[in-house]
């Protein structure tokens, strides 16, 4: 998981209307020259500089217009909140450009630190209705918090892994208390919620492939070789492999060819390889390891809950919490 990567950076302060929809949209139509001007007059001094510098917001507002053009459909639009931050997240489609993403993030104040817009892609053709694999979710009841889906979704605003053909359907899993992911300084790996909770087999099956002994990474400084960290894999069907990463160095508890039930301990929640703070990052694909991953494959968890209603199966998206029921 990397908490969110910023590409091309203006900002600016939010009014608030009633809701965060509602502020996002009121400070992001940004080829039009009142929302642009709305957006830098409410704008915290040293980001309404980045503003001033391009132009101002005539200029800002021209410069959108006539890259992307106007606005034709709205595809998607996420709102999220953690750690002090709330996101506002849009994926539509503009007479020249067939998707952008525009993102607005405010601060525990309501100042509005970062706003964007860049290029992205639509969603993908909808699945049929019953395409997911059905499997548990790969953790049980944390010490403290809640589950919180930081990543997932069928399109780029709630989920960052469809870039990756084999991780389209991945999952950034975190433990949420209070609205924050930690307790304590940021740069602990024991003050994370999710630190060493058990990630667990989310079907029967049998392991195809294990990595451990990599180092757990510092907060915030990321492996640039391995990028799943400590892992296991499970083949749960033909074709059919469910992998968690970033395990805990010397956690796994699996060796290649073991067969496992669900539920079953795998690991502890680590901060291994290419990850920004201790998570579990899920994903299912057809290949038996990460190297060659193949394709990825929908997820459909049962037996769990999502913002407190029981759900038989589903996929949780960006910005849920969601519980094991079993």
């Amino acid at each position: 998981m990397h908490i969110f990567t910023i590409a091309a950076v203006v900002a600016a302060a939010a009014t608030a209307p009633d809701s965060v929809i509602e502020r996002g949209r009121a400070v992001s139509d940004w080829t039009s020259p009142e929302s642009v001007g709305a957006l830098a007059a409410a704008a915290a001094p040293d980001l309404k500089a980045k503003i001033d510098a391009g132009g101002g917001p005539a200029a800002f507002s021209a410069a959108i217009s006539a890259q992307m053009g106007k606005q034709t459909e709205v595809f998607d639009e996420v709102e999220m909140a953690i750690n002090g931050l709330t996101f506002y997240q849009r994926l539509a489609a503009h007479e020249r450009a067939p998707a952008a993403m525009t993102t607005v993030v405010w601060d525990d104040k309501g100042a509005v630190v970062a706003a964007t817009v860049q290029p992205s892609s639509p969603p993908p053709a909808a699945l049929p209705a019953g395409a997911g694999v059905s499997v548990r979710p790969p953790f049980g009841t944390p010490r403290e918090g809640t589950w919180f889906t930081y990543w997932g979704g069928r399109n780029l605003a709630r989920n960052y892994h469809m870039v990756a053909p084999a991780q389209t359907y991945a999952f950034d899993l975190v433990v949420v208390k209070d609205g924050k992911s930690f307790s304590g300084p940021a740069n602990e790996h024991a003050s994370y919620y999710c630190w060493g909770e058990p990630v667990l087999a989310v079907a029967d099956g049998v392991v195809s492939d294990v990595v451990d002994g990599l180092p757990d990474m510092a907060i915030g400084d990321m492996s640039a070789t391995a990028a799943a960290g400590n892992h296991v894999i499970v083949r749960v069907g033909p074709e059919q492999h469910a992998l968690v990463a970033h395990l805990q160095r010397g956690s796994t508890k699996v060796k290649t060819g073991d067969t496992v039930k669900a539920g079953q301990p795998l690991g502890l929640c680590g901060n291994s390889g290419r990850t920004s703070e201790p998570h579990i990052h899920f994903h299912l694909q057809t290949g038996a390891t990460f190297a060659d991953a193949g394709n990825g494959l929908p997820a459909n968890f049962h037996d769990m809950r999502v913002d407190g209603r029981p759900v038989r199966d589903g996929e949780p998206v960006r910005g849920q919490a969601i519980a094991a029921t079993k």
